[in-house]
């Protein structure tokens, strides 16, 4: 656009919107009309192809998204809570297409685990301990001493790694079968997310034992269309307040983080469970309580579902919990 820019700037009255575009080639028009349409992987690969065209090697485009990507940019309290909520058996588990390490960086300063992988390098779903790391599906930046990958940024680059090489659809198909995907950040128009929402969805085709799938959708209370565009996508939409730049969200994962298993939560989640425990599970509040048991014990260990059964014993608790708290290890252990 410099040629339009160029010209306006001759100009000594204040340039009108129709004199610029105007001034366009249809290539730019195009790009333009799809930026409106928020199509912006398919903008950066027109970009790509116009402003480049040599495959062959590191394109304008490229080196000048990896100079904006780079910027210093501080991890927030969003960045914690997800670290928090990602452990599992003592190591980190992430799944992100964000190319930033604010996950990283946010694990380190908590003292858990940081260790980081992308494309290639992702290990393959498994229900085994090893099975953990920040996951970035879609490429990451290098941090320090640590090397970065490459970065699927335009239509080519999509479509190559979730149609060609099937790289991430693997990578999804197997990790929807045996975990509970929950996303986080993500509006149902992303680029990267229609992907990602497409490959989800063809798994329903060719597996029935796929788990359920989740997604935190910030909308307006009244808002009804997008939680229900969700849904018809194959995702359970978990609707927020997206008021005061998704306050609700923050305050809702932060006090997720705070009442999972961890050591660091051990005083917290025990004054929870005593509560509990004086509870009829069948009476006020019981219902919640019971919600908060089944996630405990699909997160716990065996020694803490241990520890919980000689908790509710020693508090008199009602017989009905011992009974629903068996149920519930009984079914972990089938994989249910």
């Amino acid at each position: 656009m410099k040629a339009p820019l160029a010209e306006l700037r001759k100009k000594t009255d204040p340039p009108k919107w129709h004199e610029i575009t105007g001034m366009l080639t249809d290539q730019q028009r195009t790009e333009l009309k799809f930026f409106a349409q928020n199509e912006y992987d398919v903008v950066l690969g027109m970009l790509e192809r116009r402003i480049d065209g040599d495959p062959s090697k590191m394109s304008t485009l490229r080196r000048a998204a990896r100079k904006v990507l780079e910027r210093t940019v501080e991890p927030n309290p969003l960045h914690t809570a997800l670290v928090r909520l990602g452990q599992r058996y003592g190591e980190t588990l992430l799944v992100t297409t964000n190319f930033d390490r604010l996950l990283s960086i946010a694990a380190k300063r908590e003292k858990y685990s940081a260790d980081a992988y992308a494309l290639g390098e992702i290990p393959n779903p498994s229900r085994s301990t090893e099975f953990s790391g920040i996951l970035h599906i879609h490429g990451m930046l290098p941090l320090k001493s640590q090397r970065g990958s490459a970065l699927i940024l335009t239509d080519q680059d999509f479509g190559d790694a979730y149609l060609r090489r099937h790289i991430i659809t693997s990578f999804l198909y197997d990790a929807a079968r045996i975990f509970h995907l929950v996303l986080v950040g993500y509006s149902a128009n992303d680029s990267p997310v229609r992907y990602l929402l497409n490959a989800i969805a063809a798994d329903e085709r060719h597996f029935v034992d796929l788990k359920p799938r989740y997604a935190f959708v910030g909308c307006d209370p009244t808002d009804q269309r997008t939680p229900v565009e969700w849904k018809s996508r194959g995702i359970t939409p978990i609707p927020y307040d997206k008021a005061d730049n998704h306050k609700a969200l923050g305050a809702v994962l932060t006090r997720w983080s705070e009442i999972i298993p961890d050591k660091r939560n051990a005083s917290r989640i025990q004054k929870q469970l005593v509560a509990i425990a004086k509870l009829d599970p069948d009476g006020p509040g019981g219902q919640a309580a019971q919600s908060f048991i089944r996630y405990y014990i699909g997160r716990s260990n065996p020694s803490e579902q241990a520890e919980l059964s000689r908790l509710l014993a020693s508090k008199d608790a009602s017989p009905k919990w011992l009974g629903i708290l068996n149920q519930l290890v009984r079914d972990l252990a089938r994989g249910r």
